[in-house]
């Protein structure tokens, strides 16, 4: 059952729900900010400014989403921490990280938006306009391994029950362009590798340079170690200009690799 867009849970979960544990899953730029509770935010809680422009966090949810800064990692799980310090929250602003998660509003699948939710620090499936932290690479529903049972209860009194646990997030904070459903498997994945929606016309293209690259460099490399074990076999004395020239193809081909990597990579930039 969807839950949509309560108000009045806000920072209900505050430390409650989410376990003492969550770690960043890749290298990622984060900077420390102060925070007003007197407990520690919890590692994978998504936090926004308190005020704009500001330098203290809070628990993020969909009343302050627009101030959502990133995600509360451990200290020492950054590639780059800007001005760590005990007592602060280090928040990761790039990479991927470990996010708290609910199915309030439904499972979560791998390319999917993770954004904020009523419930404070918890990321839950985003629709389009939803203020997100990035993509999930990894999927989240009530058997994923970890989920844990809640309770909540909405402002009308009524109980539900929600599983929460962690995804990883490709960090990427903006707004949800155009809902998951629109884009197909390709693209989903794709979103889930850059953290943002690609075109279909992109990606064949992208494919097609990989293949052609690909099958360039197998071809360069057979014929040159092939032909170079025939020439060498008929003349022994022949070896070092063909291993110059067994040389030359491989740097060809380490050239093409290059090549492809670039324009594959700007097509998906």
């Amino acid at each position: 059952m969807k839950l949509l867009r309560w108000a009045g849970l806000v920072g209900l979960f505050g430390g409650l729900l989410v376990p003492a544990f969550a770690a960043a899953v890749s290298p990622n730029v984060s900077r420390s900010f102060a925070y007003q509770t007197t407990q520690p935010i919890p590692a994978g809680s998504l936090v926004s400014l308190l005020k704009p422009q500001g330098t203290v966090v809070e628990l993020a949810n969909v009343a302050n989403g627009a101030r959502l800064v990133g995600v509360v990692v451990a200290r020492d799980d950054s590639l780059l921490a800007i001005n760590p310090n005990l007592g602060r929250a280090q928040v990761a602003t790039s990479g991927s990280a470990n996010v708290l998660v609910s199915t309030l509003d439904g499972d979560i699948q791998a390319g999917d938006s993770v954004a904020v939710s009523p419930l404070g620090g918890l990321g839950m499936d985003a629709k389009p306009g939803d203020r997100v932290v990035g993509v999930a690479q990894t999927a989240f529903n009530d058997k994923t391994e970890g989920a844990e049972v809640r309770t909540v209860t909405d402002t009308s009194g009524h109980k539900h029950k929600i599983s929460v646990g962690f995804v990883v997030v490709n960090i990427a904070v903006g707004t949800a362009p155009q809902a998951t459903a629109n884009l197909n498997g390709l693209q989903k994945f794709a979103r889930s590798l850059t953290g943002h929606v690609v075109s279909t016309a992109r990606l064949i293209i992208a494919l097609i340079i990989i293949m052609l690259a690909f099958g360039t460099l197998i071809t360069l490399v057979y014929a040159a170690i092939y032909g170079g074990i025939i020439s060498i076999g008929r003349n022994p004395l022949a070896k070092v200009p063909v291993l110059r020239s067994v040389r030359e193809a491989l740097l060809m081909s380490a050239l093409i690799a290059v090549l492809a990597a670039v324009a594959v990579f700007l097509l998906l930039s």
